[in-house]
């Protein structure tokens, strides 16, 4: 039972870190939205919480003090946007949910606690 308890602490450990990429601060803004079109900017910081889009932009993870608190691929959890490239195009930060526009004109809400995800057009 040990070696089998043993195994399985270290599987967690290993699939909680090491997943999601490192983010430079130089990266993070300061608003409530971000418009890959008009900016380099990646991750909103909003209540010393990261929002962070990764570099495939189609997945977003939350650190709180640079660990990650939730990770979810928008792109796998809806599909792929009927117009456009399968990527996040826009985020905006509400007071309890992610904003996401990925393709053309496919959104998406991501709720900021947990990182349930959910196609609303």
């Amino acid at each position: 039972m040990k070696p089998f308890l043993k195994l399985s602490m270290l599987t967690f450990l290993v699939t909680q870190t090491g997943i999601a990429q490192k983010f430079s601060d130089a990266l993070i803004s300061k608003g409530s939205e971000i418009n890959f079109a008009k900016t380099q900017k990646r991750g909103i910081k909003k209540n010393n919480i990261v929002y962070y889009v990764e570099n495939d932009l189609q997945t977003i993870s939350a650190y709180k003090r640079k660990k990650l608190k939730w990770q979810t691929n928008v792109i796998s959890v809806c599909g792929n946007p009927q117009k456009g490239n399968p990527e996040i195009r826009y985020i905006g930060y509400n007071s309890d949910k992610l904003l996401i526009v990925m393709g053309k004109h496919h959104f998406a809400e991501i709720d900021i606690n947990c990182g349930t995800t959910r196609l609303v057009g």
